[in-house]
């Protein structure tokens, strides 16, 4: 009986601690909507198909990377709902066969953008500052549950991990060092499960997965790959273990491994550049 009883408030403080993550209360802000404005004339100024690609300068590729980082960093819920309805925009017109051609989908525009970005500063930088949040936590289980897209009865057999967020690299504003948080995936064969030791120490990249049809969201670990949109068929992500204060894989952010500490003042100096 007791051992029920301890579950029951394990799931308990789990949902009560982890449910109001990166969530803010507020109308679209204006950096979204001036970020996705731009994302809508680079579409039109550019068709690759006939060589016409526009470039930036570095002042304006700048403040791309900054408004982009903003998105993610300040409101990543509020960036994706406002995408998320300029996406059913889009499939609205898409059905109007008297709409003449279809335009590009939201999201690839922003895509579009994000390879500027990455043509400019770097694949990992573009993605480091589209990721809302890095946690420095220990993994301590894992859990199914079912993720449903609304309207589209689509049901998804999430993997969800549970950890104990210790320190927050980035994304303090959604997540406080003692939390017991849960990261969800979808694991299929080419998104394996993470090889993480129950016990053990992790820097987590989280996101957010935002269905397309309603409000709900879950946050989810971010797969880091050295090319854009690269990703090993049948080969678990690349994870960053703790052992000894000391970090591993450090090569992904361009040093070597090293200490907890002078990483943060690193990756503060590098990828915080816009805070």
């Amino acid at each position: 009986m007791n051992t029920l009883l301890n579950i029951i408030l394990f799931i308990l403080l789990f949902f009560l601690k982890s449910y109001a993550q990166f969530y803010v209360d507020s109308t679209t802000q204006d950096y979204i909507i001036e970020f996705v404005k731009i994302a809508d004339e680079h579409a039109r100024q550019n068709d690759p198909s006939k060589g016409i690609i526009k470039l930036f300068s570095d002042e304006e590729i700048y403040h791309i990377a900054e408004l982009y980082s903003k998105c993610y960093n300040d409101d990543p819920v509020g960036f994706q709902k406002y995408l998320n309805e300029k996406h059913r925009e889009w499939e609205r017109a898409s059905l109007d066969v008297t709409s003449g051609k279809i335009k590009m989908k939201p999201w690839s525009k922003v895509y579009g953008l994000k390879d500027a970005i990455s043509y400019k500063y770097g694949v990992p930088f573009a993605k480091v500052i589209g990721i809302p949040a890095f946690i420095k936590c220990k993994y301590i289980k894992w859990m199914y549950s079912d993720y449903y897209i609304v309207d589209k009865e689509n049901k998804f057999k999430t993997h969800n991990l549970i950890f104990l967020v210790e320190d927050v690299l980035k994304g303090n504003k959604f997540f406080t060092v003692g939390d017991t948080v849960s990261i969800s995936m979808m694991p299929n064969i080419e998104s394996l499960v993470p090889n993480f030791i129950s016990g053990k120490s992790y820097l987590i990249p989280v996101g957010i997965l935002l269905g397309l049809q309603d409000d709900a969201f879950n946050s989810v670990f971010i797969y880091l790959n050295d090319m854009q949109g690269a990703r090993e068929m049948g080969k678990p992500p690349k994870t960053f273990p703790i052992e000894n204060e000391i970090l591993k894989n450090c090569e992904y952010f361009g040093i070597q491994d090293t200490n907890w500490t002078d990483f943060k003042k690193y990756f503060k100096e590098t990828y915080l550049i816009f805070d």
